[in-house]
């Protein structure tokens, strides 16, 4: 027989906060003693609740932050362009002198077929 779940709000407003400052559900419910179906039976608009409005007030600050003053402002805003407006770092890689390049990269696999080739060799002869 399923154990009954008395619901009530003290548990709620709970786990709402644990679910809001980023608490895993497997701890919380080691908080309030009662299993992850019940959880997510019982109280599955606490955890989503909890966990959106400590976006919010997540978002608000870093909003708030990026557009003020100050090397936190650079830094919130380099953030907030990153996550939200899809800007992207990327790294830029320059060769001068491709025939170079091209005569190492050549030269590199001469050596791993020699190697590859004396090593089959070597194995023909053990067998």
């Amino acid at each position: 027989m399923p154990k009954i779940v008395n619901k009530n709000e003290e548990t709620g407003r709970m786990i709402k906060q644990l679910s809001g400052i980023g608490v895993t559900h497997d701890m919380i419910c080691s908080i309030a003693g009662i299993s992850k179906p019940t959880l997510y039976k019982y109280y599955d608009e606490e955890l989503k609740l909890g966990k959106a409005q400590s976006t919010v007030t997540v978002a608000n600050n870093l909003f708030r932050m990026a557009t003020g003053h100050g090397k936190e402002a650079l830094t919130a805003s380099i953030f907030w362009l990153k996550t939200q407006a899809g800007w992207k770092e990327t790294d830029v890689v320059e060769i001068n002198n491709v025939s170079d390049e091209n005569d190492r990269f050549t030269e590199l696999v001469k050596r791993v077929r020699h190697t590859r080739l004396s090593q089959e060799d070597s194995d023909k002869s053990v067998n």
